[in-house]
């Protein structure tokens, strides 16, 4: 199929390149996120040896409650997209997941690099602690630190492929929308096309490494 245009259920800097391969192909875009965020107020837990970050956001809300780090305290996060954003702001990552879009494997992996430390997992309010509940609940430590708002939009327009990144995007676009028959629909990662597919919808394709690079190969597969 030729695509003609492009729905992506986020507006961050990390999809720059997906808006460079639209141009160089003569497709539009729009990027437009379902969910806000808000912040949590949280003490933090005084006892656990690793800290789990299973994106971005949850890296920088953590990170604005003013971190006293101890010694042997290690990083660890659900992905590379993840990972390239806390090196950005200058932190070394000790356990980075090969397939986020798979958690269930991650979550075994993390396991037994984990050992028989403490991980605390600074995570949203509607979090599905996909990696946390494979351990012992002496082991893990849910840490709330902001809140999922939905936005639902009403789009006016359709589109040739849609892009959802998270299954809270998908929740609040999906009150408001219907995706045509035709459509191509993406996912990232297993969670969100579980949310997908138990709600009634379809998901052509899931993003196993959960990045814009695996992203840009199947639409490039798409786009003949």
């Amino acid at each position: 199929m030729k695509i003609r245009n492009i729905f992506l259920s986020s507006e961050g800097d990390s999809s720059l390149p997906l808006v460079s391969f639209c141009e160089e192909n003569g497709i539009s875009i729009l990027r437009k996120s379902c969910i806000s965020f808000k912040r949590v107020a949280f003490d933090l837990p005084s006892e656990w040896d690793v800290v789990f970050f299973s994106s971005p956001r949850s890296f920088d809300f953590f990170l604005s409650k003013g971190i006293d780090w101890k010694p042997g305290q290690e990083l660890a996060c659900i992905g590379n997209e993840t990972r390239k954003h806390i090196e950005s702001a200058g932190f070394q990552v000790s356990f980075t997941g090969e397939n986020a879009g798979n958690p269930e494997e991650i979550a075994a992996l993390f396991k037994e690099w984990l050992g028989t430390r403490i991980a605390l997992f600074p995570q949203s309010t509607q979090s599905n602690k996909s990696i946390e509940k494979v351990l012992s609940p002496q082991q893990r430590i849910p840490l709330y630190s902001y809140q999922t708002i939905e936005i639902p939009v009403h789009l006016k327009e359709e589109f040739s492929v849609y892009v959802f990144t998270s299954p809270s995007n998908y929740d609040s676009f999906n009150m408001e929308n219907i995706i045509p028959e035709e459509s191509v629909v993406i996912s990232w990662g297993e969670m969100t096309r579980q949310r997908i597919v138990n709600q009634g919808g379809k998901s052509d394709y899931v993003l196993k490494t959960a990045t814009y690079s695996e992203l840009l190969e199947i639409l490039q597969e798409i786009n003949v």
